[in-house]
């Protein structure tokens, strides 16, 4: 580590950036907490505690770095609270002053970390499901990379692919979406699946980046959507936890909004802010403890035409109405490799996908007419540096 305080200021951005800004970067603020990660840094704290966790975490004779630890979100979190809890008297201090009570209630609810999707994206999370379209089962094997057992180089892009990578849509309009052949959701349709195959470069031998991401959703269409552009509209993943009316009070009546899915195009599922893939218009989550990649939702439309509310209790994300649960967003990753860095292992597929109840289905289908149902689709793949950035929806 040549510069600490330049990793320092790198962990502040990558882990503290967004809350900071969703404060309005208090003055001072980040530059005392960047001052604390250094004196954690050069203390020598960070790397105790790093190998402590190391030493917990992974075996004796270990080769490889395991999937999660936290020394540097700990030490980040840590300067935080600590630069945090002197803020009311530097604004004093500068001569602002303000109720001690009031002050503290407010820079809390901008400062803090909130756990809540994360949680529920642990409640929702599956083994990876074979469910998908049969246009898409060359999907079900992880984008090839090299391991450190096994220096073969296997075929890129991955068979298949180019069957669908320059289709907008798949033949045959909803009847292309493929159902849950089994367990608690058997026969429930796939509205929406969103998933990344991302392989790390590797320095021996020379190997780049490599990333595939398929989406597929649900439209309701009259003419072609442009081509490159994703078949997934944008959400608040507050879909999930909030009624309707609190989130889009002019969308709450059915009637209105079974109008606006028979008669505008649109996307009916929809990519949440909730994962930490980079969305237009709102803040780049770099790293989130538990985030997900991606979390689906349906859109607004969906969720007035059908009548849905939260499902209430624990649960992931769900939806539901009188008869019972109704839609649910399920989450998975796996297939762990390292990048060669001293980050932790990572998840080479990483995914989600959209489940809506057969009778809810077969209802909105009719709500949108069958000349009007399209199964969009976007395959993308590409020897890359860093993770591409998603198109807006239509």
């Amino acid at each position: 580590m040549n510069n600490p305080r330049e990793f320092a200021a790198d962990l502040v951005d990558q882990y503290l950036g967004a809350r900071l800004d969703a404060a309005n970067s208090p003055a001072g603020l980040r530059e005392t907490v960047v001052d604390l990660v250094t004196d954690a840094l050069a203390a020598g704290h960070v790397e105790t505690l790093m190998t402590a966790q190391l030493d917990a975490l992974a075996h004796p004779s270990r080769t490889q770095y395991p999937d999660a630890y936290l020394a540097a979100e700990a030490a980040a979190e840590d300067a935080l609270q600590q630069a945090a809890a002197g803020l009311r008297v530097a604004f004093a201090q500068a001569g602002h002053l303000a109720p001690a009570e009031t002050f503290e209630r407010n820079a809390g609810a901008r400062l803090r970390d909130d756990p809540r999707a994360a949680l529920r994206a642990e409640l929702a999370r599956v083994p990876r499901p074979l469910t998908r379209p049969e246009a898409l089962a060359w999907s079900l094997d992880p984008a090839p990379w090299f391991s450190n057992s096994r220096q073969e180089q296997l075929p890129w892009p991955p068979s298949g692919l180019a069957s669908v990578a320059g289709l907008r849509a798949l033949t045959g309009g909803a009847t292309a979406l493929s159902h849950v052949e089994n367990g608690p959701h058997a026969g429930w349709v796939q509205v929406g699946l969103i998933e990344q195959h991302h392989t790390p470069a590797r320095r021996h031998p020379d190997q780049p980046a490599r990333h595939v991401r398929i989406a597929l959703g649900l439209e309701a269409v009259n003419d072609d959507p442009p081509p490159g552009t994703l078949p997934l509209a944008q959400a608040p993943w507050q879909m999930w936890t909030r009624p309707l009316r609190r989130l889009a009070p002019g969308l709450t009546k059915a009637e209105t909004a079974a109008e606006h899915i028979r008669t505008k195009n649109q996307a009916l599922v929809a990519l949440t802010d909730a994962g930490t893939t980079l969305m237009v218009d709102t803040p780049h989550r770099d790293s989130g403890l538990g985030l997900p990649l991606y979390v689906l939702a349906p859109a607004a439309s969906v969720v007035a035409t059908l009548g849905l509310e939260p499902t209430a209790d624990i649960c992931g994300f769900s939806l539901s109405d009188a008869a019972g649960e109704a839609l649910i967003c399920r989450q998975w990753h796996g297939h762990l490799v390292h990048d060669g860095n001293y980050d932790p292992l990572l998840p080479a597929i990483a995914g989600a996908d959209l489940l809506i109840r057969p009778d809810l289905f077969t209802r909105l289908c009719d709500t949108i007419g069958p000349s009007r149902c399209r199964t969009g689709i976007s395959v993308r793949h590409m020897p890359a540096t860093h993770d591409a950035a998603p198109d807006s929806g239509d």
